[in-house]
């Protein structure tokens, strides 16, 4: 099912290949930004930028704003993340005759996050070109988003005045309801031997490599149960086969919904390495860092009632869904914005055969229209727009 007309359609094509054109990896996200700008201006709102932007190492800062609708103070946030991945080549976005945007390069299409761009713009331009009153929310787009929600912790906790938000950032068909993540830990370990000629002199040497590999051993990684998962992803050391290597660096993660669950994971992890690196004689230097927080938003909480009556209002069933990784939600719920990740009908993300078909566009923007229509009924302080005072 399909909502909007043949004008919107057009419009959010147009909108989404220009947004997905502009290659906008973490860090990097300025020309993006100036674009999001530049729309929201053109329709009379002001855009305020924050100084995430110097304050990470990137060239851009998170942005937000207030559209003013028909009565005061803002019923619901609605955001999404600028940047992407890395791309591997160009993205050359292509709309086909299935009606599926794809890249025509060998690598992401950029929906991640390019696709709630599109449709809260859209929405956006429709309420305004409307002539009548809708209820007042706030944008905002984060940056640095995929390399660990960086941009979203620099923003201000108070740059945001609505009582519930949602963001637009979670894989599958418009319909899904994020309601519960995990928490994420890292694991940093770097391991420092002794160098040595392996032929000449090999008993000189302590090997660093050796050390990561019988901590790596005694981990228990991958799926450990239904709700907590471990990984060791990079593993660097060494600089020919003919030394004992000196230096090796490992990194890895630890995800779960059971915080004193998951801190015994994580401890288990610290320990091997430590373990390790006193067996083999080499020194050590762990770090383990918090990346977010997990989050559980009840069926009763009013951010998810309004994502399921939006869903239904489109005459879609919500899915309540689990997550296996983080988004901005997981640090606006641990400041106290109640926040659900709703699935923007991207697939594949972060990968070559990433796709959104443009009817998915279609039911995102009008989820978007549906959820800021529908918020002054579940924010639980102002009323609708109209009702009787």
């Amino acid at each position: 099912m399909t909502t909007l007309g043949a004008a919107s359609r057009a419009r959010l094509t147009d909108l989404f290949l220009m947004l997905t054109r502009i290659q906008s990896p973490s860090g990097n996200e300025r020309q993006v930004a100036d674009a999001v700008t530049a729309l929201l201006g053109e329709l009379g709102i002001d855009v305020y930028e924050d100084g995430a932007g110097p304050a990470t190492g990137g060239d851009t800062g998170n942005l937000w704003c207030t559209v003013k609708g028909g009565d005061g103070e803002p019923h619901l946030a609605l955001g999404a993340h600028m940047d992407t991945v890395m791309p591997t080549d160009s993205i050359d976005p292509v709309l086909g005759d299935d009606g599926v945007f794809r890249n025509s390069r060998s690598t992401i299409l950029g929906s991640d996050d390019k696709a709630a761009l599109a449709a809260l713009l859209h929405a956006t331009e429709l309420l305004k070109a409307s002539g009548q009153p809708f209820p007042t929310y706030e944008l905002f787009f984060t940056v640095s988003e995929e390399v660990g929600l960086v941009g979203v912790k620099h923003m201000a906790a108070d740059a945001l005045a609505s009582p519930i938000a949602a963001v637009l950032d979670s894989s599958g068909p418009v319909g899904g309801v994020v309601s519960k993540a995990p928490s994420m830990r890292t694991l940093r370990a770097t391991f420092n031997g002794q160098a040595a000629h392996a032929g000449l002199e090999p008993e000189r040497g302590r090997s660093a490599i050796q050390a990561a590999a019988r901590a790596i051993e005694a981990m228990q990684l991958g799926r450990l149960d239904s709700e907590t998962s471990a990984n060791i992803g990079i593993i660097s050391g060494g600089v020919a086969t003919n030394i004992v290597p000196e230096r090796c660096v490992i990194e890895g993660e630890c995800r779960g919904h059971d915080e004193e669950k998951l801190a015994g994971v994580a401890a288990a992890m610290v320990d091997a390495v430590q373990e390790a690196a006193a067996h083999t004689g080499v020194d050590l230097d762990v770090s383990l860092v918090t990346e977010f927080p997990a989050f559980t938003l009840t069926r009763r909480s009013p951010a998810v009632r309004l994502a399921k009556a939006a869903v239904e209002a489109l005459g879609i069933r919500p899915r309540l869904m689990t997550a296996g990784g983080g988004s901005d939600a997981n640090i606006l719920n641990a400041r106290g914005l109640p926040t659900i990740n709703l699935a923007a009908g991207m697939m594949l993300v972060h990968s070559p055969d990433e796709y959104v078909s443009l009817d998915e566009l279609d039911r995102l923007c009008s989820l978007v229209l549906s959820l800021i229509r529908l918020a002054p009924q579940f924010d639980g302080r102002l009323k609708p727009v109209g009702s009787p005072s």
